[in-house]
């Protein structure tokens, strides 16, 4: 089908159903003008009138016929097409070329019905072409010619008023044109508003349909590691044997990290659609990431059978400039899914690193696994939230379907893509592909975990502010056993009363309270000149953004860690608060 009937598509059905309603007034119209040659004494015309007029009247009802109702021809549909467009100007043709008889006649009605006949032709083609300027033209133009053609045709009788009237035919002409055009852009403009609206609709439908989706995955998903803390902690509390207590700590730690991972995916996805999420940049070693990545997830695969082939370690050090946390990110979350989808053999990671200019390179990285394989038609689902490759892979291996969401569009934020394909023989290839800037070498020093071995930390005095008595319970558990003197309040005023009776070493600080909360109550507290006006305070919140950290230390907190609470980073932020109280005694000595 050519482009220009292809372009009429969309405006048939309405054209041809505006046309399909004006049968009944054109057959009146031909009964009328039967009439009309009967007063100017030419019945011999009749026959011939009638026989045009019907003709092309059941030309046009037969062509337009499957259009109004909506059912296009399967076969010949561009034969249709132009036996529609045929039917529609040999209408216009014989009725405007048929008026002019009555225009002729010089008999004042008869030439009025001439006229009206043409205004009217032109008018309900604006009515059925509104949609389309080819279908208004192509109705119209027969009618426009006939107008213009009567002051020609009676020039020689009275020409001043036919110079008017020729004049009022240009100004009617192009009044119809711009009319119909206005028309013509509102129609448009009001399509274009029901196709966004509608485009509205189905998202909002999708996103709830995806929320309530999400809501059943993580409540599922969640359900899993709580009834492995539940289970544990009934085990600890009924006094189980020693020989079990550290398996059951471990199974609690173990069902604490899986949760902390999915609110961690989720809380990406988050700030990714509310694009809120920020990319570091600074100078790091693409290879010795990859290394770590790899080393990470080495121990998971020895416990499993499996073999975790990596790159080779005599490669030298390539330096980039970009976000190593978020690469590595993704490499978690493919070499995760590699362990989770793999139950023999090995699993590849591969590097491969090219010039891209003077100071940009390529890197592509590779994850193979060993495992099932993905089916061609799941592919399009792999990297939707909350969406598994099939029913039977969610049932199996479980999990929200995030990982790779996260993943991809963390790629896309670092200007990069990741894809995936079959495996040969068997399982599946997912590559990330980055363009990054070259990196200057930097020292070679390692960033290390924070230790979990308890600090010294008998004699301390902490006030710890938390409105969720389970969160103060928490951290009397862990930290009295070490000898500290803890104080707790279940909110900021009850905190500030605290701290202006009694000195305290360290401050820990929940930042999302109710009434006052730790960020205005620390700032309360600098601006006084108390026991603990610059006591170390720190604060600990589930708002991880970068902002939210920020508003923190500009509020006059001295540290930050993240809940869920980890103890080595308590520990460790705990350990650097006396390190500030030891500096500041011996300032103050030496002062």
């Amino acid at each position: 089908m050519s482009p220009f009937l292809t372009s009429l598509l969309p405006h048939l059905r309405g054209n041809a159903a505006e046309r399909y309603r004006q049968v009944y007034s054109r057959a009146g119209l031909t009964v009328l003008l039967s009439w009309a040659l009967d007063l100017i004494g030419r019945r011999d015309l009749i026959p011939l009138w009638l026989s045009a007029s019907l003709s092309v009247q059941l030309l046009e009802f037969i062509a337009v016929r499957p259009f109004a109702r909506g059912q296009f021809p399967t076969r010949y549909l561009s034969a249709h097409i132009v036996l529609m467009l045929a039917a529609m100007v040999a209408m216009a043709v014989v009725h405007a070329g048929g008026v002019l008889i009555f225009w002729q006649s010089g008999q004042p009605p008869l030439m009025a019905l001439a006229l009206m006949v043409l205004v009217g032709g032109i008018l309900n083609n604006v009515a059925s072409g509104v949609d389309s300027r080819p279908l208004f033209y192509l109705g119209a133009i027969p009618y426009g010619i006939s107008l213009l053609a009567m002051p020609v045709l009676a020039w020689s009788q009275a020409r001043e008023q036919l110079s008017i009237l020729a004049l009022a035919v240009g100004f009617f002409i192009l009044a119809v044109h711009t009319i119909w055009g206005r028309m013509h852009a509102d129609r448009r403009a009001l399509i274009a508003a029901r196709v966004e609206a509608d485009r509205r609709r189905i998202e909002t439908e999708e996103a709830l349909s995806d929320r309530t989706a999400m809501a059943a995955i993580v409540s599922h998903e969640l359900r899993t590691p709580l009834s492995a803390i539940l289970a544990g902690a009934h085990l600890i509390r009924a006094g189980t044997a020693p020989a079990q207590t550290r398996a059951t700590a471990e199974l609690i730690v173990d069902a604490g990290q899986l949760m902390t991972g999915l609110l961690t995916d989720m809380l990406d996805q988050a700030k990714i659609e509310a694009r809120a999420m920020s990319l570091e940049e600074r100078d790091f070693d693409l290879l010795g990431a990859v290394r770590d990545a790899g080393r990470f997830w080495s121990a998971n695969a020895r416990a499993k059978g499996l073999v975790l082939v990596e790159p080779p370690k005599d490669q030298e050090a390539v330096w980039v400039r970009g976000d190593p946390f978020r690469l590595r990110q993704i490499l978690n979350n493919l070499l995760s899914n590699a362990m989770k989808f793999t139950d023999e053999g090995a699993i590849a990671l591969r590097v491969a690193v090219a010039p891209l200019g003077e100071d940009r390179m390529t890197v592509e990285i590779e994850v193979q696994d060993n495992g099932p394989g993905i089916a061609e038609d799941a592919m399009n689902r792999l990297f939707t939230p909350y969406a598994q490759a099939s029913q039977e892979t969610a049932r199996t291996y479980g999990g929200t379907g995030l990982g790779l969401t996260v993943s991809r569009q963390l790629a896309r934020l670092m200007g990069g893509e990741l894809d995936a394909r079959p495996g040969t023989p068997r399982g599946a290839v997912f590559r990330l592909r980055l363009e990054m800037p070259r990196g200057e070498a930097q020292d070679a020093v390692r960033a290390s975990q924070p230790s979990a071995a308890a600090p010294n930390l008998t004699a301390l005095n902490i006030l710890a502010v938390d409105d969720h008595e389970v969160n103060r319970r928490t951290l009397a558990l862990v930290l009295e056993p070490l000898g500290v003197s803890l104080t707790t309040a279940p909110d900021g005023l009850e905190a500030l009363k605290a701290l202006e009776a009694k000195a305290f070493d360290v401050v820990l600080m929940d930042v999302n309270m109710p009434g006052l909360d730790g960020r205005e109550a620390t700032r309360r507290l600098r601006a006084g000149k108390g026991l603990n006006h610059d006591t170390p305070v720190i604060g600990f919140s589930a708002g991880v953004a970068d902002h939210e950290v920020e508003a923190c230390h500009e509020a006059g907190m001295t540290d930050w860690i993240a809940k869920p609470l980890d103890v080595r980073a308590l520990y460790a932020a705990l350990g650097r608060a006396q390190s500030r109280a030891a500096n500041r005694a011996e300032t103050q000595v030496e002062a």
